[in-house]
């Protein structure tokens, strides 16, 4: 037989008539048994994420360096024909500096599924 729980406790609380159509439509595409079953499962397992916006705010400032870097690069090899290593070294460690923030971020949403 089929464990059957008792939900005998009730909470109510109110919505526009808006939220309630997102609601039962978020429910709908989740494929919930019902809308109570589906915000009962969000109330209990989902998650409010509040992120700290100084990783996308590094990563954007690395970003428009490496930009700015590029366009003062390509002045100087239209005007001297010439590419410098140093160019290419500090390309690198740009980039990593980017591939470094872009993994922190992933790591941090990854955590949320769990």
């Amino acid at each position: 037989m089929k464990n059957v729980v008792k939900r005998n406790v009730k909470i109510t609380f109110r919505v526009t008539e808006d939220e309630r159509a997102y609601i039962t439509k978020k429910a709908r595409v989740a494929e919930s048994s019902s809308t109570g079953a589906y915000i009962r499962k969000m109330a209990i397992t989902g998650v409010i994420v509040k992120y700290e916006n100084k990783d996308l705010k590094n990563l954007q400032k690395s970003l428009g360096g490496i930009q700015r870097n590029i366009n003062q690069m390509a002045t100087r090899v239209n005007s001297t024909g010439r590419m410098y290593d140093e160019d290419f070294e500090y390309l690198k460690e740009v980039m990593n500096d980017v591939w470094q923030s872009l993994t922190s971020i992933q790591s941090v949403l990854l955590s949320l599924k769990q």
